[in-house]
């Protein structure tokens, strides 16, 4: 009797057996349920509208679903659309802070605060923590903000003049025809003060700064930044003051003079400075300052070997005391560069700001390669500090200054973008005086240079007004 049947069947079972058991271990398993979240986020702002530029409290509210503590708990913020979120405090939240620990079931509510500097639509974003996405249930808040694209505002303020030194605006005080800059990181707008001192202005609405210049009568802006300006919201700002102070060189009063008024580089060069209290009162902690630049390759060196004159020396003068330094220096390796070298000081209380204190400023020629200089000026009818078209100051006469003796070297005349050049003249620093009532504006007091240092060749770009 035959086998063959029956190994066959065997032989079919065995394959069946094989391809059951490779099926079962290819086939998945049915997947387990995902864990469930351990911690819920919620986030939201205070009611109304924000401003740009105005800080606003954001507040997080962290839940926790777990059986077990949650420790660490740090909040990150992802943009989803609209203006950047900047988070000016994290209140303990950020990666550098100990963040935030929830027993089982509790809730911590911690507000940051938060702001918009770039308006580029309302602000949405999502809330979460460092946990696993799986493990938390993030939060999204859209931000409402006033559009300043759209809508304006006003506010008001005076500038002052605080004559009793009371830090108080009294009646008088307001200090007519200041400027006052309103400013933010996009724009500034120049406001100027009435008869009272007063001023308003209207623009976009937003948080502002402001400032005041180009005060009248020698008056100088208290320091440090301009106070919050609000235009527009539900609070704008009303009666901001912006309070000046007489200058210390009202009381000091500071000249100087050189030995000599031409050097070559690497001589000795002697310096007489005198300061005199005019004032009634007696002057305390009054030191000197050179260079405030840093390490200006024009200015004479050796300065702060100056011990009895500049920081830290602490100088007493009494009512109308006048006392008389005199100092040696270098002058510098670079000055036949530059046509020359300088030397600028101030003087006044140690731990103060410079500016109203006396000062003195001195140019000695030292020769060099004559050289062209060469630039642009322009009336800055929007004060943005770039020349636009309509702002170029056209066909009008030019000349350059010796800043030592105040001999014209060179004349010129604009072309129609205000361009004017001057060629082969010697090294040195010059002043521009342009014709037809022109003055400058700004720092620059229309001082250029030629010569052949690295930016003497630099073309300049200054602005002028009508005086």
């Amino acid at each position: 009797m035959s086998h063959r049947p029956l190994r066959g069947l065997t032989r079919l079972l065995s394959g069946l057996t094989a391809a059951l058991t490779l099926g079962a271990l290819l086939t998945p398993a049915a997947s387990a349920d995902p864990p469930p979240p351990q911690l819920e986020v919620s986030a939201s702002t205070d009611s109304g509208a924000h401003l740009v530029g105005k800080p606003f409290p954001l507040t997080v509210s962290l839940h926790s679903l777990a059986e077990y503590p949650l420790t660490g708990l740090h909040v990150s913020l992802d943009q989803i659309g609209g203006s950047w979120l900047n988070v000016k405090d994290w209140a303990g939240l950020d990666p550098s802070g100990p963040g935030v620990t929830l027993d089982p079931g509790a809730t911590a509510a911690v507000t940051l605060t938060a702001e918009v500097d770039w308006w580029t639509g309302p602000p949405q974003v999502r809330v979460s923590t460092w946990l696993a996405p799986s493990d938390q249930l993030p939060a999204e808040v859209t931000v409402p903000f006033i559009d300043p694209t759209t809508t304006t505002g006003s506010a008001d303020g005076v500038v002052y003049g605080d004559r009793n030194g009371n830090h108080a605006f009294d009646p008088g005080e307001g200090l007519a025809g200041a400027t006052v800059q309103v400013y933010s990181p996009q724009s500034r707008f120049p406001v100027t003060t009435g008869a009272d001192g007063t001023f308003t202005f209207t623009g976009p609405a937003q948080r502002y700064a402001v400032s005041a210049d180009a005060l009248p009568g020698g008056w100088i802006a208290e320091g440090g930044q301009g106070p919050a300006f609000d235009v527009g919201g539900d609070q704008p700002s009303s009666g901001v003051l912006l309070r000046a102070v007489r200058p210390f060189s009202d009381k000091l009063q500071a000249t100087a003079s050189l030995d000599r008024t031409t050097y070559a580089a690497g001589d000795s060069a002697q310096l007489t400075v005198t300061l005199t209290n005019t004032s009634a009162e007696t002057l305390t902690d009054v030191s000197g300052w050179c260079d405030r630049v840093g390490d200006d390759p024009d200015s004479l060196v050796g300065w702060k070997s100056w011990s009895d004159l500049v920081y830290p020396a602490s100088l007493t003068f009494a009512p109308g005391e006048t006392r008389t330094f005199t100092e040696t220096g270098t002058v510098p390796p670079a000055a036949s560069q530059y046509g020359g070298f300088g030397v600028a000081c101030d003087f006044g209380p140690a731990m103060a700001g410079p500016e109203g204190y006396p000062a003195i400023e001195l140019w000695a020629k030292v020769p060099g390669t004559a050289a062209g200089t060469s630039g642009r000026i322009y009336h800055d009818d929007n004060h943005n500090s770039t020349q636009d078209a309509g702002e170029a100051i056209t066909s009008t006469a030019v000349s350059l200054v010796d800043h030592t003796d105040g001999q014209v070297v060179a004349t010129g005349q604009t072309d129609a973008d205000g361009h004017v050049a001057f060629s082969a003249v010697p090294a040195g620093r010059y002043d521009l005086r342009v014709s037809d009532g022109w003055v400058p504006v700004g720092g620059h007091g229309g001082q250029v240079q030629a010569g052949t240092c690295q930016s003497c060749g630099w073309e300049w770009s200054l602005i002028y007004a009508h005086a």
